[in-house]
Parts: structure tokens; sequence; C-alpha cells
């Protein structure tokens, strides 16, 4: 009887062990589930991704599915998706999704000639009334906060600043560099004695920004380094001259490519390094791997290739693609809308906001910063748009450039 009782603690033990490594070592999961509420059932597929933490969703009701992705440290956990508030009328179909601990990661979505649009995008009084049936559910999670200060010519949301991303924003005489944990929140770095229009010879990349010596005026020696993090300013010094009749071919791989059009000469630019050099004898190219370019290409100012999308719709006129999502943008009259769908499975086609323009674009993480009526705004899943600056300038301004930096 012992020595059975003692096979039974041992292969218990083993079993433990057998789950612990399944836990420590899963990177994820597909499962299938049913929530019935309401005399409806709603059949759930659920993929998660430990290793970013994120679940996409597919749920079903009848004739329609509604896909998504959230993203939540659940410790590997599964089956989150605990409740659903659903809406329907002769337009719209419409759910909340809740997730374990009364969560809310996304806003209430709607769906419509198959393509989803979130509840803070919409005006509609009879789903105005379904969300404020829903006692769970906090407006004030998607709505933006309209309080400001003026800081030097910017209109600064404070309240709406994501932590960690310092943001950078070319002005005339350098840059603005903006992050709710500085002391003024908004800091002026001054590069030049006189006003420059264009720093066409201006990069970001990394925290860094790094632009030509516009005090001269033909040639320049002297890069300037700023980090946008610790706000030290640093210089690159060249041992040739260069024309500042020049561009910024590419960044890839934290260096800058700059082309010298007038000495046709290629230079590697390495912030981090504090370090420039001469490319000699062929001009490099990048377009998915390393090839190279003619001089006639470079002096007609081709640029390297480095969003590789792998999806084509000409439904739209850009394509951007993450890790995780492709953004294509529509015109619509003076503006771009922008939808996105997942990557995984080429679903849940849904709107997002519009844009002024589509080069005035940043992706960090999940977070989408983008320019509407001269105001940097930034989207999420898990809050919806948010002002975050507004610069006038960008009105009277195309060559006007901003950046976020993620720490």
């Amino acid at each position: 009887m012992k020595k059975l009782f003692f096979m039974l603690v041992i292969l218990f033990v083993i079993y433990l062990g057998i789950q612990y490594v399944f836990y420590f070592f899963s990177s994820g999961e597909e499962i299938s589930y049913k929530i019935s509420k309401d005399d409806k059932d709603f059949y759930i597929k659920e993929i998660s991704n430990f290793k970013n933490n994120s679940y996409l969703y597919e749920i079903k009701l009848n004739e329609t599915t509604f896909s998504f992705r959230i993203f939540n440290n659940y410790n590997k956990k599964t089956k989150i998706l605990e409740d659903i508030y659903y809406y329907s009328d002769e337009e719209y179909e419409c759910i909340l999704p809740i997730f374990k601990d009364d969560k809310i990661f996304i806003d209430v979505m709607c769906m419509n000639d198959n393509k989803l649009i979130y509840y803070s995008n919409m005006d509609n009084e009879d789903i105005d009334k379904f969300v404020d049936s829903i006692e769970i559910y906090n407006k004030s999670q998607f709505t933006d906060n309209l309080e400001y200060e003026i800081k030097n010519d910017l209109q600064v949301y404070q309240n709406n600043l994501i932590d960690n991303h310092f943001i950078g924003i070319t002005n005339y005489k350098g840059l603005y560099v903006i992050n709710k944990k500085f002391n003024s929140i908004v800091e002026n770095k001054v590069l030049f004695n006189k006003d420059i229009y264009n720093q066409k010879l201006g990069s970001f990349i990394g925290k860094y920004y790094v632009v030509a010596d516009y005090n001269e005026e033909f040639n320049f020696n002297k890069l300037n380094v700023v980090n946008l993090q610790s706000l030290n300013n640093s210089t690159i010094i060249s041992d040739k001259s260069i024309s500042l009749d020049g561009y910024i071919q590419g960044v890839l791989d934290n260096k800058i490519y700059l082309y010298d059009k007038d000495n046709n000469i290629q230079y590697e630019i390495n912030p981090k390094e504090e370090e420039i050099s001469k490319i000699n004898n062929e001009i490099k190219y990048y377009n998915g791997t390393w090839t190279t370019m003619s001089q006639a290409d470079a002096k007609a100012e081709k640029k390297f290739v480095t969003n590789i999308v792998n999806y084509t719709n000409n439904e739209y006129i850009k394509i951007d693609q993450t890790s995780t999502y492709y953004y294509m943008y529509k015109k619509n009259n003076d503006k771009y809308d922008c939808y996105r769908i997942d990557i995984e499975n080429e679903s849940g086609l849904i709107y997002l906001f519009s844009t002024q323009s589509t080069d005035l674009i940043n992706y960090v993480d999940n977070y989408v910063y983008f320019v509407e009526d001269n105001t940097i705004k930034v989207f999420n899943d898990k809050f919806g748009i948010r002002n975050i600056v507004n610069y006038k300038e960008f009105e009277f301004n195309k060559n006007l450039k901003f950046y976020v930096y993620n720490d």
C-alpha cells in the first residue's frame, strides 16, 4: 500500500512538472468556447500569443463575425473573454467585449457593410442609448481630455502625453522635444542662428535627431545630434566637406544614409557611436535586401524602401505594415481615412481616424501618431483618439517633421 502511495505521489509530481514545463515554454494556443447571453450564442475563437501578450479573437453570431486583437499580460491565462454586450438595428450590429477582471480593452465596435467602426467615432442616438445602458462602461476612458497649456509656439495637451514617449518636432531653428517628465514639458533645442525652413539633411533615428550644420551656406563638416531622452547635444565631425545639396536616402540598422549629390559620395552615419564614414565605389541601396543603385538614381533622389509590405489592395493609396497590423489609407476629399486589418488573418477591417498627411505618421508599438487639423494626435485601442500637441506651422510648412521615441 505504501509503495502504491509513493508511486501516486511520484506520478503526481511528474504531472505537475509537465504542466509547469508546458506553462513555462508555451508561446500561446488556440481555443474555442461559447458565451451565451440574452438567448444569443456567441462562438469564440481565441488565439493567444504570450510572447507579445496579445489575444486575437473571432466572435461569431449567426452570419456576423467580429475580429479584433487586444494586448494585456494575463500571465499566460486563456479564455479571458467573459462577457459580451450586444446591440443591433437595421444598419448596425455592435458588441462590447468584457474581459477577465471586468477589463475593457477596446471601445464598443459596430459592424456595417463588413466594416467596423468604434463608437467614439460615431454619432448615433440609438447606439448612445445602448451604451448608456451598460453600467460597466466608462465613457471617460474613450473621451479626449482637451485641457492644454501654451508652451513656446505649441499648444500641449499635457494630460494626454504617454509617459515613456519622447516627441521630437522640427522647427525653424532646431526642434522641440516633448515629454511629460521634463520640468517644462517642452524643451526647445536651438541648433541654428537663422531660420531653416527645410531641414532636408535631418533625420530621426532611435532616440536621436541628426541634422547637418545649417549655419553654413554651401558645405558642412559638422552634424548636430540631439538625444531626445537625455536632451544632450553632441556633434559628429566629417574629415571631408559635404555639400548641403544632398538628401537622406534612408534609415536602417541604426544608421543614416546620406548622399552628397555635388560630390557623388554616399555616407553612413552612426549617431550612437558619433561616427560618419564614406562609402567607396558602389552606392548602396536597400529594398528588402542590400543591392546597388546607379549614380543617376542617386542624383534623382531615389530613397531606400524600408517598410516592406506583404499585402496589396488597389483601393488604398498607401499601406504601411507593422509587426501586427496593416494600416491602409484612402483619399477622402482633402484628408485620408485610415483603416486597419490584422496581419495574422487579414480580417477585422476597421476605420480608425482621418489625417491630413500620410507622411506625418509614426507607429510606436500599438500606438499610431498622426496629424489632423495641425494637431499631432495619438490613437490606441484602449482609449481611442487623443490630442497631443497643436503646431500651427504644420499648415504652412510641409517640410516639418515629427517623430516619437519609446523608451
